[in-house]
């Protein structure tokens, strides 16, 4: 009956010791340059930027990637530290504001009535592989429309594109290419932004 215990309790304590593998947490480095910015007809204007519209796989830790024309995979061992829709709405809202367009930008959980609003709509977020793994792009869509909050007019609208060639087949340099197309986006954005404002 000791033995049969003692086998018991090893066979517990092994089960509980079982080596976990941990995956790399990646979070996107957005940091677009604030460029001089003229326009003057939006300064004494106030923004609100709304929650990125975005597939659901992009509201969620898991990174996917896609393979050849239609596969769709999510790398085992890495996931982003924050979904790129949330991440992706704050590094529009702070490039805004960076840009200093306006007298104000809220975040889209301000109860702050404003004058503009804007929306942006992920389009494509991802990091593709040729069918035969020799070869990986990312490619970053967003749309941006500015909206009258005062009558839900649309005044202007855009879509942006980058396509980034990635120069290793990893997940981590797919993070990297995918920044670099963030960036660029975000840039052409204010540029945008400020014809807008003209």
């Amino acid at each position: 009956m000791k033995i049969l215990f003692a086998f018991i309790t090893l066979m517990a304590l092994s089960a509980c010791s079982v080596t976990q593998t941990y995956k790399s947490a990646y979070t996107l480095d957005a940091h677009a340059s604030i460029a001089a910015h003229t326009s003057e007809s939006c300064r004494d204007k106030t923004l609100k930027v709304s929650q990125a519209f975005s597939k659901n796989t992009l509201m969620t830790t898991n990174m996917s990637y896609v393979e050849g024309e239609y596969n769709q995979y999510v790398f085992s061992e890495s996931q982003w530290s924050q979904s790129p829709s949330s991440t992706i709405t704050q590094s529009i809202t702070q490039s805004v504001r960076n840009a200093g367009l306006f007298r104000s930008v809220q975040g889209h959980k301000s109860r702050s009535k404003s004058d503009y609003i804007l929306e942006s709509s992920i389009e494509d977020f991802m990091q593709y592989f040729s069918k035969d793994l020799q070869s990986s792009f990312v490619n970053v869509v967003i749309h941006f429309a500015l909206i009258d909050a005062h009558n839900s007019d649309v005044l202007q609208s855009i879509t942006l594109s980058k396509k980034v060639a990635v120069d290793q087949l990893d997940a981590k340099a797919g993070v990297k290419a995918l920044s670099q197309g963030l960036n660029e986006i975000l840039e052409e954005k204010n540029s945008w932004l400020n014809e807008v404002c003209r």
